[in-house]
């Protein structure tokens, strides 16, 4: 049986119309319908928006199914088609004939599917402009002499009893130049030294950041995004480290190269036209490959000496 309390089960909210279920509509859009309707149930779900200029607003939605006739006779509804001056019932596109009235888009009179394709086509339009500024910004890297593509892959441990995750007990961290050419391969604790789960060979963090530090010191470097933030926090923890950081620090010394994917790919989702999130490379060697491939040069069979892993 349902609940009857409607503090038991308060109305659903929504921030954007594009998770709106078809079936929720507000008072206005019953109205317009080509036979209106009006609400026939409570307020089913709120979403918080902005109006048409621009301003927040929230709206009242209700369940079309619920909805009764308005009363207005089949003589009004005659007379107020009658009265009607553009074909906006009628999409200039494929001819659909929608309850709602259409939508006025680039100077067409649209049905919501016609619509939806427009505005994907120049989200697409857009997205392949911002790909054409990625691949040159892969090229300018490539040519970087003075570049290194860092790369940290983790040793995780169990969560805790009550589910807690816990700090990574090591971190190896891979850094090579654009021809492939390995320049710093370790794998580094970071945990205390008693810890369990800490692999075997890894090292004590501070001399190793020392080395990587002098290494990078004259480099500009290429990561993929945040991979490396529990790699800093872990690092805090550790009061034995003294200088967590060992990346160079000034104008582009750093380049994130996950937003450049990003736009390169241009993969929308056709539901919201929002691109798609890449997964991460996450070795150094898969990350040169995937900037080279950005770049537009030709796929390579190896990087350095040794074959990718898991190719």
């Amino acid at each position: 049986m349902e609940n009857q309390n409607p503090a038991a089960n308060p109305p659903a909210s929504y921030t954007w119309w594009g998770e709106v279920p078809a079936h929720l509509v507000t008072r206005t859009r019953l109205a317009e319908l080509d036979l209106p309707r009006q609400p026939g149930g409570p307020v089913r779900a709120t979403i918080s928006t902005r109006d048409p200029l621009g301003k927040k607003a929230t709206y009242d939605l209700y369940d079309l199914n619920e909805s009764v006739p308005t009363t207005a006779t089949v003589a009004q509804l005659a007379a107020a088609a009658a009265r009607r001056t553009t074909g906006a019932r009628t999409c200039e596109q494929c001819g659909a004939r929608p309850e709602i009235p259409c939508t006025k888009l680039d100077g067409w009179l649209l049905c919501r599917a016609c619509a939806h394709i427009a505005r994907l086509r120049a989200k697409q339009k857009e997205a392949a402009e911002k790909a054409t500024a990625a691949t040159d910004w892969a090229a300018r890297l490539l040519d970087d002499e003075h570049l290194a593509v860092v790369a940290v892959e983790y040793t995780h441990r169990p969560p805790s009893d009550t589910g807690k995750a816990r700090t990574p007990a090591a971190a190896r961290i891979t850094a090579i130049d654009t021809a492939g050419a390995s320049l710093y391969d370790t794998t580094l604790r970071l945990v205390g030294p008693r810890t369990k789960g800490v692999p075997e060979g890894a090292v004590d963090p501070e001399d190793a950041l020392a080395a990587l530090r002098e290494i990078l010191a004259e480099r500009n470097v290429l990561v993929w995004d945040t991979e490396f933030t529990p790699f800093f926090d872990a690092l805090r923890r550790l009061k034995e480290v003294t200088r967590p950081d060992p990346f160079p620090s000034g104008y582009k010394r750093q380049q994130a190269m996950l937003w450049a994917v990003l736009d390169w790919r241009a993969d929308l989702d056709p539901r919201t036209g929002q691109h798609h999130m890449p997964a991460p490379p996450t070795t150094a060697e898969r990350t040169l490959y995937l900037l080279r491939q950005l770049a537009g040069s030709p796929a390579v069979q190896h990087l350095g000496e040794a074959p990718l892993p898991g190719l």
